[in-house]
């Protein structure tokens, strides 16, 4: 282990840990909010999780539309960013994209993780170059890098030294003033300098981003309204003020996800919680989940969690 490795290590290890739970704060959209401080919008947390078999795995897939990058202490797993999976051991930092489906797969019980999430604002206020290549790490990375920097990285020094500064500025000070920004933006320029970069085209303005994330709020918004009818591209491309061919490559650069998996995904979800939570029949639930027919759902169901809906009802009724 590298002496600034060990160093993060030891200070982090007389910090008090929070800790975290996702049951309850992901919506019907699989968003997940957080409420930043006017002043520095900025959350930085050490974090354990006692629940974490409860939390863990396809059913916690979530989104948001702010920066997160988290590095594992100790305990190893393995996380998922759109279609990438992959497994992360302690001294690795995980990048997680904005706007896509993301989420812990698998973790063990010892599991710790310096946590920290920021809005783009925070960064790049005015968009300017400099301050958009700060982000390079998030936005700039190829699509065939995975986002994780590996604690055997040669540049893995440089951002744990980085990051050592930032935590002892974020839990030495309360206010949190200047240097915490400061700080942040020197771990940025590590991270930025650790990933390679793709050869950008013009970069997206701010109206287009945020029309990127309007439009993916308007189909969630109504998948998440809709999805127990019978449901099509076409009228989802619509709600979100988009031709059926542009949206379906829109939605998996966004999301990481194709359509058709987000929408079977949502139905088996909605309906293993109707399984938990009610006494409806199975032929009900897949009716108002929008399964054809209680055969659609049953395969669908067990290619997800590999046991029959009546089946899954009952290991929960035990448990």
């Amino acid at each position: 282990m590298h002496p600034s490795t060990r160093e993060l290590l030891s200070y982090l290890s007389r910090q008090s840990a929070e800790t975290f739970d996702l049951t309850g704060r992901v919506d019907d959209r699989r968003y997940l909010r957080r409420e930043f401080p006017e002043s520095l919008p900025l959350l930085i947390s050490l974090q354990t999780y006692p629940s974490y078999r409860h939390m863990a795995g396809e059913n916690w897939l979530h989104w948001h539309d702010y920066f997160e990058f988290f590095v594992a202490l100790s305990g190893k797993g393995d996380f998922c960013v759109g279609d990438d999976r992959f497994t992360f051991h302690p001294g690795d930092v995980v990048l997680v994209d904005p706007l896509k489906m993301h989420g812990v797969m698998r973790m063990e019980a010892s599991h710790q993780a310096l946590v920290l999430f920021f809005p783009r604002h925070l960064i790049a206020p005015t968009e300017s170059e400099v301050d958009v290549a700060l982000l390079a790490a998030w936005e700039q990375r190829p699509s065939s890098e995975l986002p994780v920097l590996r604690s055997n990285h040669r540049s893995a020094p440089t951002v744990y030294q980085a990051l050592l500064k930032l935590v002892e500025a974020w839990f030495a000070s309360e206010p949190r003033g200047p240097e915490v920004k400061v700080r942040l933006l020197e771990v940025l320029l590590g991270l930025r300098s650790a990933f390679p970069r793709r050869e950008a085209p013009r970069p997206s303005q701010p109206g287009e981003r945020n029309l990127r994330e309007e439009r993916l709020r308007k189909a969630l918004d109504y998948l998440s309204l809709h999805g127990h009818e019978t449901i099509s591209q076409p009228r989802v491309a619509k709600a979100a003020g988009m031709s059926t061919s542009r949206f379906r490559e829109f939605f998996k650069e966004t999301t990481g996800w194709g359509f058709a998996r987000y929408l079977i995904e949502q139905r088996v979800v909605r309906a293993a919680r109707l399984l938990r939570e009610s006494e409806e029949t199975i032929a009900d639930i897949a009716h108002r989940t929008g399964f054809s027919d209680q055969s659609h759902l049953l395969r669908c169901f067990r290619a997800k969690f590999g046991v029959s809906p009546k089946h899954y009802r009952r290991q929960h009724a035990e448990s």
